[in-house]
């Protein structure tokens, strides 16, 4: 009896380590300067956009060439895991905190994005062509505003500022089981932290659409994510998200550069 609580104690603080996946690297956060009158220049919400752009997720694209009859029967391995990298995500309980997060790519589509934890749910947010065009020019429209000084810390739309497309999301109780899906709208835009400045990717939340799983007690919708980045890490995932780079991934391969070598005999 004594040995089976051990073991229950043990795995549930496995399971909450593994959950929490947050990252333990420091991470500086982007320097704006003290808050002064002068320098607080309100900009214009730059959101012409009053419909989404169409669906560019369609069940056919989604399906994915590569993934043999049974990958596709049990909805496994729907993308690859390329790059780990960090971000911020602030959940509806608790402040600010940094979390590791990892590039992922659609195999034989335009979708990629990112996959990280947020509340106690893992979540891949993706994105097809247009729309990994748009957070790029937000992301570059948010880094000119910052220089310029025209961030404005007082906008309660600020998250909002850049205009919104339409997103992908996959998502589960963890990473290695999500039988749940989302096609949620998703904002680009900043907001300030402790008087900091992040570009932010706020995704609203949405029905999940897995129908058959809604019906065994699974999730009705996700929530609101805010997932916060400093210029750097949105750099890392601009980079990875670029026309060059995913069309790089599409062409070639995907498998770890340690796991292509030949085994010597």
């Amino acid at each position: 009896m004594k040995h089976s609580i051990l073991l229950s104690a043990a795995a549930l603080a496995l399971a909450a380590t593994f959950i929490s996946c947050a990252s333990s690297k420091k991470v500086e956060a982007d320097s704006y300067g003290e808050e002064k009158e002068e320098q607080v220049t309100a900009i214009s919400i730059n959101n012409p956009q009053k419909k989404l752009d169409g669906d560019h997720y369609s069940p056919e694209k989604l399906s994915g060439n590569d993934r043999s009859f049974g990958e596709k029967l049990f909805n496994l391995n729907k993308y690859t895991k390329i790059e780990n990298f960090s971000l911020y995500a602030k959940p509806v309980l608790g402040g600010l905190g940094t979390r590791k997060g990892v590039l992922i790519y659609r195999e034989g589509t335009d979708i990629a994005g990112f996959e990280c934890y947020y509340d106690s749910c893992a979540y891949a947010v993706q994105f097809a062509t247009a729309e990994r065009k748009a957070l790029i020019k937000a992301f570059e429209q948010y880094q000119k505003d910052f220089d310029e000084k025209k961030l404005d810390r007082k906008n309660s739309k600020s998250r909002q500022a850049y205009g919104f497309v339409g997103g992908y999301e996959d998502f589960g109780n963890i990473s290695a089981s999500m039988q749940y899906y989302c096609k949620p709208k998703v904002y680009f835009g900043y907001n300030f932290v402790s008087g900091n400045p992040y570009f932010c990717i706020y995704v609203k939340k949405a029905e999940n659409l897995a129908v058959d799983q809604k019906k065994e007690g699974g999730f009705k919708e996700t929530v609101d994510q805010s997932y916060y980045f400093t210029k750097a890490q949105a750099k890392v995932l601009c980079d990875f998200l670029s026309e060059e780079n995913i069309n790089s991934l599409r062409e070639g391969t995907t498998v770890p550069p340690e796991l292509q070598e030949s085994d010597t005999y």
